[in-house]
């Protein structure tokens, strides 16, 4: 019997703490014997195997036993001819599986129970587990749990040397084979005992009653903040029973009040004075999924959408990501504009060097990317798990994965993690068997989906952010415990579906009735209760529109105090720091007109547009030359397909000249017509995008622009005054305040008295004319044509409109001198007539002549530098590609602060 204590734990973070405690006073001390259960289990099952005792089974780790379940059962479906089989959620099935194969090993339980009704589900999993354990022996493997039991065993019989004294630390509520284990220890002789935490002092404990979770985020770290504030070594704790669901929340609040430095770049990993128990999958961590990403590129022959080029073109981690940032975001953008949806990777050097030219600044990425394609091409079709990891390592290192900089702390550890999944890729090679590079891509990223990454945490931070199972057996100065609503506390019951209900609950095991819910959070909640001499626990009122309730079990403890604080962000500190300076950013330079010196200000009648919905969007954008990246899209976008409607029926008027010709035409001239008019617009935008369209795809949007012309020219047939189509899409310039604009008229109509109608194309449903009448005009290319350069006399215009070219409710709308011009625009005198009170525009020169003033007065803001952010309506900002350059978000926390300031003064 070896002289020593033992502290079996009941989770690794209670041993991975008490093997860092020091004795109070003493500087050096011999560490704690401090495993948990599994852990102490495998050094045992380590120790067998050197000193050469019966060789156990090789344990199967929870990646293997799962996909054995999974193998199980899809066998089982297939042999069975299961209805549906295809539909059903195989790893779904498999974790549920496992899940009851453990609780059987843990509880005693059995898939068809004595004296229990058997579901259909249990008979199943009967059969399941009894081809599992089978394949097992076969394959001379056993689940972990099953190993477990027969080192136990051993315990039992007499092996192994044996400590003195063990600990049982942390278990809320052992489980029969915990309990076995406890009765094996003992009949060896050890001393057995169970680790009681004394009671300590909670008068000041409160409940506090928040209005909702974001809330009682901040309350819990208003509390750490007033609580380190008064002495900064406490050692506090938060304890949430869905860590999962307020972790991020948290972790933003720590980060801006305690390590504000952290927002920076390269602060990501730095060293924080607070530690979260929940992981994220492997997976997630950025180093792992961009080398995923590049993985799945293959031999670079299959097109992938743009988005996955893009995101990767301007990540790190792999070769040139930082000597050729500014070149690979050139290629990007040159990309988003010139190339379709869907791209070959191996042809992106080829595109670069056509849209780049000689400016080619990202040579080093391209011939990486090249070099990982090659080595992924060439690998074999199938091969082995194990072949595929270093198939995989190869070009990983090809495409110069992980990069060129020094990885952080974080990095370099989910570096390491992932090469070691990837170095125990071969031990599927028995149940996997051969199989191609998409599966083995496939499997390799669901065990980076499983595999839970947690951060080594370096020092001893002060704060722990914990779930209620992580804090078993931990002691802390103060514990702040969240989530206490009643439906989460206790939890609803969540029997295993394929075993017997009756069963699990005659055994009291994990989840199986509301009865061993209740009793494991009142030991867990007795538990928190002493843990800690200042211990407060909130709930939340609201989620939402859905009212909440707090946990009954909270009844006995203080009255709950409503409490909603303000955390000061990093922002408000900046904003009230005494060297922030407020500017007035609202005037921008003037225009600087003439040749010398000259400013060109581009943006035609966009740029007038812009200036009166909101003058700093006019500026970013069209004299500081701002602008958004292309969105690439599957197909073709909202504006590709105006382009179309605006191509074919500008070949259709050119063809057909106007009234007349269209009323010569029967319907099956019309129709070849149309037909012949699409075909003449759809060729000119493949010539103008440089690519073809897809034949599935082209007969589609072709049938589909027939149907929608047809619809809009039945409009057309119905005006009441003959017309001639003088112009389509025809150029025109004109000088406003100095400032040259250039535009492109739609459509210009000339009425048999030689009149004329302007018309600009819709293909989308907000349009806005109303503004015409106001002061701003938002929507100002019509009014430019009529008040700038229409021609007067017998050629004046007379009337403007939008023709609203849609299948549903297809329509003209604008404004005309009479009322009989054009079908459902009234003129100015008609009583349906709205938008132009007779009053302040009782004529059609009174219109013209507020447009010409409006524009002008608009122009003259551009040309004097009005660059203010003032708008009326934030719905106009929808199409502003300087959105984020507005910061409307400042903008409105400025509003609130003036107006409180304003109440204050009140």
């Amino acid at each position: 019997m070896a002289d020593s204590t033992l502290t079996l734990c009941a989770t690794s973070r209670l041993a991975q703490t008490l093997r860092g405690e020091l004795p109070d006073g003493v500087a050096v001390a011999r560490t704690r014997q401090a495993l948990s259960v599994g852990q102490w289990l495998a050094a045992l099952a380590d120790e067998a195997l050197v000193v050469g005792r019966p060789i156990l089974p090789q344990a199967l780790d929870a990646d293997a036993e799962r996909l054995l379940w999974e193998q199980v059962i899809a066998d089982d479906l297939a042999a069975a001819a299961v209805d549906g089989a295809a539909l059903f959620d195989l790893p779904g099935l498999a974790a549920s599986a496992m899940e009851a194969h453990g609780l059987c090993r843990a509880w005693g339980l059995s898939a068809v129970a004595r004296g229990s009704l058997a579901s259909d589900e249990a008979r199943r999993f009967a059969g399941w587990q009894a081809e599992f354990e089978r394949r097992c022996a076969k394959g001379g493997w056993l689940d972990t749990a099953g190993v477990q039991a027969q080192l136990v065993d051993a315990i039992a019989a007499g092996a192994f040397a044996l400590p003195a004294v063990v600990v049982f630390a942390g278990f809320d509520r052992p489980t029969p084979a915990e309990r076995r284990l406890a009765e094996a220890l003992a009949g060896r002789g050890c001393r057995v005992e169970y680790s009681v935490f004394s009671a300590v002092d909670r008068s000041d404990g409160q409940v506090f009653a928040c209005p909702d979770a974001a809330a009682e985020c901040r309350a819990a770290v208003d509390w750490v903040l007033r609580r380190r504030a008064v002495d900064p070594a406490v050692r506090l704790a938060i304890v949430a029973p869905d860590l999962a669901g307020v972790r991020d929340r948290l972790a933003a609040l720590l980060d801006d009040a305690l390590h504000p430095a952290a927002i920076r770049p390269d602060g990501a990993g730095s060293l924080r004075d607070f530690n979260i128990s929940l992981g994220r999958p492997l997976a997630e961590q950025p180093l792992v999924a961009l080398g995923l990403d590049l993985l799945a590129l293959g031999g670079g022959h299959q097109r992938i959408e743009q988005p996955r080029l893009s995101a990767l073109l301007l990540a790190g981690f792999w070769a040139g990501s930082g000597a050729e940032a500014d070149g690979r975001a050139r290629l990007d953008a040159a990309i988003r504009r010139d190339l379709p949806w869907f791209v070959a990777p191996l042809a992106v050097p080829r595109h670069a060097e056509r849209l780049a030219g000689e400016d080619l600044a990202c040579r080093h990425t391209l011939a990486a990317l090249a070099d990982g394609l090659a080595v992924l091409a060439e690998a074999p079709r199938s091969q082995l798990p194990g072949g595929w990891a270093r198939t995989f390592r190869r070009a990983l290192a090809a495409f110069g994965w992980p990069g060129e900089r020094a990885l952080s702390s974080h990095e370099y550890q989910a570096h390491q993690a992932f090469l070691e999944l990837l170095a125990g890729f071969g031990r599927f090679d028995p149940l996997l068997g051969r199989l191609g590079a998409a599966a083995a891509l496939a499997r390799l990223r669901e065990l980076c989906r499983r595999r839970v990454f947690q951060p080594e945490t370096r020092g001893r931070p002060h704060i722990q952010v914990l779930g209620v199972l992580e804090s078993a057996g931990l002691a802390f100065d103060g514990l702040w415990v969240m989530g206490m609503n009643d439906d989460r506390w206790p939890p609803p019951p969540r029997p295993n579906p394929l075993l017997p209900v009756d069963a699990q609950r005659a055994a009291g095991s994990a989840h199986a009735s509301a009865e061993v819910e209740l009793d494991f959070v009142r030991r867990v909640q007795a538990r928190l209760s002493r843990a800690a001499p200042e211990v407060h626990f909130s709930y939340a009122r609201a989620d939402g529109n859905r009212l909440l309730r707090p946990s009954p079990l909270l009844l006995g403890l203080p009255a709950a105090v409503a409490c909603d604080p303000a955390v000061e962000t990093l922002a408000d500190r900046l904003a009230g720091a005494p060297d922030c300076v407020a500017l007035d950013d609202a005037q921008a330079p003037p225009v600087t007109l003439g040749d010398n010196p000259g400013e060109t200000v581009r943006g035609g009648s966009w740029l007038l547009r812009a200036q009166a919905i909101c003058p700093a969007w006019a500026f970013y954008q069209f004299r500081l030359g701002a602008e958004a990246m292309e969105t690439p899209v599957e197909g073709l976008d909202p504006a590709a397909r105006g382009t179309l409607v605006h191509g074919a029926l500008e070949a259709f008027w050119r063809e057909v000249g106007g009234a007349d010709g269209l009323a010569a035409l029967d319907e099956i001239s019309l129709t070849a017509t149309v037909d012949r008019a699409i075909a003449a617009a759809l060729a000119a935008f493949e010539a103008a995008q440089r690519t073809n369209l897809p034949a599935r795809f082209r007969t589609l949007e072709a049938a589909r622009l027939q149907r929608l012309l047809l619809r809009w020219l039945a409009v057309e047939a119905a005006r009441p005054q003959p017309f001639t189509v003088q112009a389509c899409e025809e150029q025109a310039s004109v000088d406003i305040e100095g400032i040259r604009v250039n535009m492109v008229v739609d459509r210009i109509d000339r009425l048999a008295d030689g009149r004329r109608l302007i018309l600009d194309y819709k293909t989308g449903a907000a349009i806005d004319t109303k503004n015409w009448a106001q002061a701003r005009l938002t929507e100002p290319q019509l009014p430019i044509y009529a008040a700038l350069l229409g021609a007067d006399g017998d050629a004046a215009v007379v009337g403007v409109a939008f023709a609203k070219v849609l299948m549903d409710k297809p329509a003209f709308t604008g404004v005309a001198a009479d009322g009989d011009l054009l079908p459902g625009v009234a003129g100015l005198g008609d009583a349906k007539q709205k938008v132009f009170p007779v009053e302040a525009f009782p004529d059609w020169n009174s219109v013209v002549t507020h447009w010409r003033q409006a524009l002008h007065n608009v122009a003259d803001e551009v040309r004097r530098g009005v660059a203010g952010v003032r708008f009326a309506d934030p719905g106009d900002l929808r199409y502003c590609e300087v959105l984020p350059l507005l910061r409307l978000s400042e903008r409105q926390r400025l509003l609130a602060a003036a107006q409180r300031a304003a109440g204050g003064q009140a």
